[in-house]
């Protein structure tokens, strides 16, 4: 388990992990399920929804592809098996905002980076910052072209590149790094680990996995 901790205020922290093969596949009943009751994932549908929790457990299995809160012990979560997924913090707030994001292709088009961000400031979150996940690499993306000058237009030039086979990709994470920079976000650390090569990882693209691992975020109380 790869795990993030932040320190934001000073009564809060941050803990943002990532699973990998040997915690088990997030989509299953049994994943970590001593926290299950106070976890949310929600129903990933490739759109811009964000989720708010207010509650811990509140929302599970709602149809979004993000998720915020600031609500101490309340751990909110995403799936993923290739796509990018991305946790946002506060760090000029009064009190503690987290969020998930669940970032692929199509989620990126219909612009959940920028719903997740301007949910959370709407809310009073002020600055945010982003831990961006593993995912999969240019090199392993075959993508088609029309849907890349799409990509393209969206999040521009740079999300064009080439598989290590020289055919036309996406580059996921720099599509990532534009809607972030675009929303004035600060990028705190990127795992640099492609889905599709590390085997530490399920990947849809690369292996035709149906398991996922998970990014999750959760505010704590510092003692």
């Amino acid at each position: 388990m790869l795990t993030f901790h932040r320190r934001v205020g000073k009564q809060h922290s941050v803990r943002i992990r990532i699973s990998e093969r040997s915690e088990g596949d997030a989509s299953s009943t049994s994943f970590m399920s001593e926290e299950r009751h106070i976890r949310t994932f929600p129903k990933q549908v490739h759109g811009a929804e964000i989720l708010s929790v207010f509650q811990p457990g509140e929302g599970q299995g709602d149809s979004a592809d993000g998720v915020i809160t600031s609500t101490p012990g309340a751990i909110i979560g995403v799936r993923s098996a290739d796509c990018v997924p991305v946790a946002l913090y506060s760090t000029a707030s009064s009190r503690p905002f987290i969020s998930v994001v669940h970032a692929g292709w199509r989620g990126i088009r219909a612009g959940v980076i920028d719903a997740a961000v301007r949910t959370l400031t709407a809310s009073g979150s002020g600055a945010l910052r982003a831990i961006v996940g593993p995912h999969i690499s240019t090199e392993e993306y075959e993508f088609g072209l029309d849907d890349l000058s799409k990509m393209m237009a969206v999040a521009g030039q740079r999300v064009s590149g080439l598989t290590k086979d020289g055919k036309p990709a996406l580059d996921l994470g720099a599509a990532v790094t534009a809607m972030l920079l675009d929303s004035a976000v600060a990028i705190d650390y990127k795992v640099q680990r492609c889905t599709a090569k590390d085997k530490r990882y399920w990947s849809h693209r690369g292996a035709g996995d149906v398991e996922r691992f998970a990014l999750m975020a959760e505010i704590e109380r510092l003692p």
